[in-house]
């Protein structure tokens, strides 16, 4: 019993590490195929949502067809196979599992139990807490399995309930950063933490695109953080200054006009976790669309002409009716009556009202 303790120990260890795996389980299921000396080792698991694919192991063959796509058209909804029927957490001999004169289920077979010559088998069902469930299955060619092959396989069953649940878990998680990363991408950004001197501790994948990109910041030979407009450089110099000195001060910084990007110098916060503890924090926001195009988006956002949208878009940068009017070409009067315009078909009342519409709108994903 000592010894079958030991190697269930092991294998749970796997199962667990496996979880992390790319793919998943891959080095559980060898052991496993191992330790039960199976000619055929097989997981399949199968989300309880659509976002969440399939993960067959080992990996379907290149030519049959995709896994999820072979699953959703032929077994996804039709209960009355065996795979469903399963009792959870009861190993099944491949007579309990299968009626081989049921073509679909010999399919069934083809496919997730992958080879034709296994004439004995113990295939096992697990469910994980959010819908989501295992198949598991072990073939041999030659000689039946042993009581204690399968009293190792239902032993195994709560472990893989509770692996199951973490990789669902994991892919709704890397799901979710995947959309919040896109998110930032797509507001353009970014965030520097920097010591005394100005140089870069650490830093955002936006904040780096920003200093591969080179416009409108850079990373010095010593690893400093500089801003291409002399005015921004000496607005972080003098911040960094007073901060060596122990002030408590936020600054704003504007980078660069087309496309708009500025930055925000501030204090880090004071819980911030970690050994680590950066003299400042230069936040960096901006647009990744040109002028032009987020004219066009505000165009069709508001029903507004394209001049229209050229001038709603200076005003939400800070810039005057009078200066707006240079920038256009066009005259104080006609400007003045434009941002009547805007302001009539936005339902906004006034500069700041209309900066709050611009910033809280598409516009700003775009």
């Amino acid at each position: 019993m000592s010894v079958i303790l030991s190697e269930e120990h092991d294998l749970i260890a796997a199962l667990h590490r496996g979880t992390l795996g790319a793919p998943p389980w891959e080095n559980f299921l060898a052991q496993l195929k191992r330790r039960t000396a199976a000619d055929y080792a097989n997981l399949f698991f199968q989300g309880d949502h659509d976002w969440l694919q399939s993960v067959q192991i080992p990996a379907a063959k290149q030519g049959s067809g995709d896994i999820n796509e072979i699953y959703q058209k032929d077994f996804g909804k039709v209960a009355a196979l065996p795979h469903y029927v399963m009792r959870l957490n009861r190993v099944y001999s491949l007579d309990e599992f299968l009626d081989p004169n049921d073509p679909r289920q010999s399919r069934f077979k083809a496919l997730f139990l992958r080879d034709p010559d296994v004439r004995f088998a113990r295939i096992m069902r697990v469910a994980e807490p959010n819908g989501g469930q295992i198949w598991i299955s072990l073939g041999r060619k030659d000689s039946n399995f042993s009581a204690s092959d399968g009293a190792l396989l239902g032993a195994l069953a709560s472990h893989l309930a509770i692996a199951a649940g973490t990789h669902s878990e994991l892919e709704r998680q890397r799901l979710k950063a995947g959309i919040s990363a896109d998110a930032i991408m797509r507001l353009n950004f970014g965030w520097f933490m920097l010591d005394g001197s100005g140089r870069i501790i650490d830093m955002s994948e936006q904040a780096e695109a920003f200093v591969q990109e080179g416009q409108t910041l850079r990373k010095s030979p010593d690893g400093r953080l500089i801003a291409e407009r002399a005015d921004a450089q000496g607005v972080l110099r003098q911040f960094l200054k007073m901060r060596q000195a122990g002030e408590s001060v936020v600054r704003t910084v504007h980078l660069s006009d087309e496309p708009w990007l500025d930055m925000l110098l501030t204090n880090p916060p004071a819980d911030l976790p970690g050994a680590i503890q950066p003299v400042a924090i230069a936040f960096v926001h901006g647009e990744r669309s040109n002028s032009a195009e987020r004219s066009d988006h505000l165009a069709n956002l508001f029903g507004l002409t394209i001049q229209e949208a050229r001038l709603a878009l200076h005003i939400s940068h800070g810039v005057t009716i009078r200066e707006a009017a240079i920038l256009l070409g066009l005259t104080h009067e006609t400007t003045r009556l434009y941002s009547k315009r805007i302001y009539a078909k936005t339902g906004t009342r006034g500069q700041a009202d209309l900066v709050r519409l611009i910033l809280a709108s598409i516009v700003a994903l775009t």
